[in-house]
């Protein structure tokens, strides 16, 4: 389940997630407001929140990779916050090939990562 976070700057977005990820989430929730804030901003910044991680659908994966292929570059900023160690490890490891600086954060430290994303905003 992906919910926006909302009382954030222009030219950043937030979404929480957690628990299943599904098609859904991305139809309704993320890819519309991505859209929506690259088309008014061209760069955004990102703040995502995973409180808790039970997997993902195919087709959300599937989406997952679309939406990162069509906006591999329309990011500044990216803050992750969660306290899911592979999802931590897994994006130490490949983060280097974003085009984005990402800085990750733990879920006691949501303010601090609310504050990073927002400098410049």
């Amino acid at each position: 389940m992906m919910n926006v976070i909302e009382d954030l700057p222009a030219g950043v977005v937030g979404i929480a997630a957690r628990g299943k990820i599904t098609h859904e989430d991305y139809q309704n929730v993320l890819s519309p407001m991505l859209e929506t804030a690259i088309d008014a901003n061209k760069k955004i910044n990102f703040l995502y929140v995973i409180e808790s991680y039970d997997g993902a659908d195919m087709e959300a994966l599937w989406d997952d990779t679309k939406l990162g292929i069509r906006h591999w570059s329309d990011f500044n900023r990216i803050a992750l916050v969660t306290d899911v160690d592979w999802i931590k490890n897994t994006t130490h490891m490949v983060g280097w090939m974003i085009p984005a600086e990402i800085k990750q954060f733990k879920l006691a430290d949501i303010e601090a990562a609310r504050n990073w994303v927002t400098v410049g905003n």
